[in-house]
């Protein structure tokens, strides 16, 4: 999936997603146009790093923990 349709699907906006991704959370495809292409399970991920950035851990540790 686009990252505009895991921004939906997550209710996370675009530039976190991307930040996840600079910091090694997430993983996404690039496809020959240069899109991001992510795989399904990677929404599931993504509502697990919202849920231990709620929780007060930093994206360091959720790393580790990933």
């Amino acid at each position: 999936m686009r990252i505009g349709e895991l921004s939906e699907r997550t209710g996370t906006p675009r530039r976190l997603l991307r930040y996840y991704e600079e910091q090694g959370l997430i993983h996404a495809e690039r496809c020959a146009n240069g899109y991001r292409s992510y795989d399904p399970r990677t929404e599931d991920r993504v509502h697990q790093i919202r849920g231990l950035l709620d929780a007060g851990l930093p994206t360091r540790v959720i790393k580790q923990l990933l």
